[in-house]
């Protein structure tokens, strides 16, 4: 973010940080190393970084904005060849520390639903948007929809009528939608 906030975390926990001028410029300064490594193409969508099944998902919102989910393993395998200028860059972000960084609480959750058919109960649809025009792509919600719901990787089962859905609800950052 241009006032020197980052997010780092996934689907459950955020934390939020604040880098001084000098970090935010060689953040700045490593991003478009990157940037003009990739030439006139915008980065994959998937980026394979090793073997495994960690998924990340990774988020650039200044500039172009673009996020991509890499897969595999992101610690360095012992002999290996140096990676190249985006898959390093992740793999040094996975391991950023800072000591500004606090837990965040997001505002807003991507809403993510699926028909599908979980094992036991159903929960209620009610307050929350209709779940078969969610089908088509993440819909913003705000927190106080998603208190009742699990949020991260964990999935509630919810019925609309005779239907039935998966919902995962995923923290939003601000600028994110």
């Amino acid at each position: 973010m241009t006032d020197g906030s980052v997010y780092v975390g996934g689907r459950r926990d955020l934390l939020r940080g604040m880098l001084d001028k000098v970090e935010m410029q060689e953040m700045s300064t490593r991003l478009d190393v990157v940037l003009k490594s990739l030439g006139k193409a915008l980065p994959p969508p998937t980026l394979v970084v090793g073997e495994g099944p960690a998924t990340f998902r990774f988020s650039v919102l200044l500039g172009t904005p673009f996020q991509l989910v890499v897969m595999g393993s992101l610690a360095p395998k012992a002999g290996t060849a140096p990676l190249a200028p985006l898959p390093d860059f992740i793999r040094r972000l996975a391991a950023f520390r800072h000591p500004s960084l606090r837990p965040f609480d997001p505002t807003h959750f991507a809403m993510i639903a699926r028909e599908k058919t979980l094992p036991g109960g159903c929960r209620t649809a009610a307050d929350l948007p209709p779940l078969a025009r969610s089908l088509e792509g993440e819909t913003v919600v705000p927190e106080a929809l998603t208190r009742t719901f699990p949020t991260g990787p964990d999935m509630a089962q919810v019925c609309e009528g005779s239907r039935r859905y998966t919902v995962v609800f995923r923290p939003l950052i601000p600028g994110e939608r």
